[in-house]
């Protein structure tokens, strides 16, 4: 084993190290308490962060359905830590519900975040809403349809998204060319 597999090896170890570290910190015995806490609107911003953490480190899958409730919330930092737990834990459980938040009446840091939290779970049903999200050129913030676009990446061996992201930046193009075009006349 070379020294960069030993290294990624023991991330895993230290991960859960580090969550059950925070699990006793926020004096929780469960996981089922930290899910309580990481939900309790009372709690400090900081507590509910560091319990958003620690279901990753255990990989925990019954927290994924909470994780996404809080993400939604909006909170920056909160929705941040939600996300980063989310893609550490791995599952796509729910994922409709990540669609309906990216595309529904959020507030903007839980739609990028769960536009990022797709992305990196690689999430094929989200392609017609990444796609729909980057030409959404009047609706969406100019950081949200970049960050569909960057999504869209993702789509090396799925056809069918690539050919719809392809009609798209073809009619983007014309609708830039025709403008540019209006302009010089």
């Amino acid at each position: 084993m070379d020294a960069n597999q030993f290294r990624f090896s023991e991330f895993p170890k230290q991960q859960r190290e580090e969550a059950a570290q925070k699990k006793s910190q926020l004096g929780a015995g469960s996981m089922a308490e930290v899910i309580r806490l990481m939900r309790d609107r009372s709690e400090t911003a900081e507590r509910r962060e560091a319990a958003a953490f620690v279901p990753a480190g255990f990989k925990c899958r019954d927290a994924v359905e909470p994780l996404i409730d809080v993400l939604a919330e909006g909170h920056q930092r909160l929705s941040w830590m939600c996300m980063w737990a989310l893609t550490r834990i791995g599952s796509r459980r729910h994922a409709r519900k990540l669609i309906d938040i990216a595309r529904g009446n959020y507030p903007l840091p839980a739609r990028q975040q769960a536009i990022y939290t797709l992305h990196h779970l690689n999430e094929v049903r989200a392609d017609q809403l990444f796609i729909q999200l980057s030409a959404a050129l009047d609706s969406e913030e100019e950081y949200t349809r970049d960050m569909a676009t960057e999504a869209l990446g993702n789509t090396a061996g799925r056809l069918r998204s690539q050919r719809l992201a392809a009609q798209l930046l073809g009619r983007a193009l014309k609708l830039s060319f025709d403008l540019v075009h209006s302009l010089v006349q």
